[in-house]
């Protein structure tokens, strides 16, 4: 027997969609396309002026955070100098520090992290995710969303979870247009309940990027 939750919805329509095979053409391809940028960094005056085969003057917001932001320059060109598979496999070994990974990880492109991501099935991410991302102090997260993607009950619902000791919450939509609302309703509830939580709003990646760059999620 069903619950009534899955009743509903199982009878959306963005779930009686069927399935369809890789088609690269139009970027519906999961790994490994052949269109994909390749991995490039060209720096000159402490200043990147080349990502992954795109020039400066055409770096879109995404681009400009990353080149300024996001890549350190102190390793980057050693790290773009190393092969895609030399570096998953430092990721899987126990025996390199998360210390020593990040001199490499924090210097290259986000084509090249594509490349060594590929060279890994589950379980070696799982543990590369284990070394790289430990807790200081454990935390638990949750999920708030709802059946309407009611901005007003999920901020009302993120406001409880946050009393209730979730320090990280987690919502997503049914129409990728109501994200904002939906982001903006988790961010503004969770801190009603408690100061600090963190807060995501799970869409396309692009559009998630996006939210966060403008202050909707954290």
């Amino acid at each position: 027997m069903k619950s009534k939750r899955f009743e509903a919805l199982s009878k959306r329509a963005v779930n009686k969609d069927g399935f369809i095979g890789e088609w690269k053409e139009e970027g519906l391809i999961a790994m490994d396309s052949p269109l994909d940028p390749k991995a490039s960094l060209i720096i000159e005056n402490g200043k990147i002026i080349e990502l992954d085969g795109k020039k400066r003057e055409d770096f879109d917001m995404i681009d400009l955070f990353i080149a300024d932001y996001a890549i350190d320059l102190r390793y980057a060109e050693e790290a773009m100098k190393l092969s895609t598979l030399e570096i998953a496999k430092k990721l899987v070994d126990i025996n390199v520090k998360k210390e020593d990974i990040l001199k490499i990880t924090t210097g290259i492109t986000p084509a090249k992290m594509v490349e060594v991501i590929s060279h890994l099935n589950v379980v070696e991410m799982m543990m590369s995710v284990q070394k790289m991302r430990a807790r200081k102090t454990p935390s638990n997260q949750c999920h708030v969303t709802n059946l309407r993607d009611n901005p007003v009950q999920i901020s009302a619902d993120a406001a409880e979870a946050a009393i209730r000791g979730f320090d990280e919450q987690e919502t997503t939509v049914g129409i990728v247009r109501y994200a904002p609302f939906n982001a903006i309703a988790i961010f503004v509830g969770s801190q009603v309940g408690r100061g600090g939580v963190l807060t995501q709003c799970s869409v396309e990646e692009a559009t998630e990027l996006e939210l966060g760059m403008k202050g909707f999620t954290s």
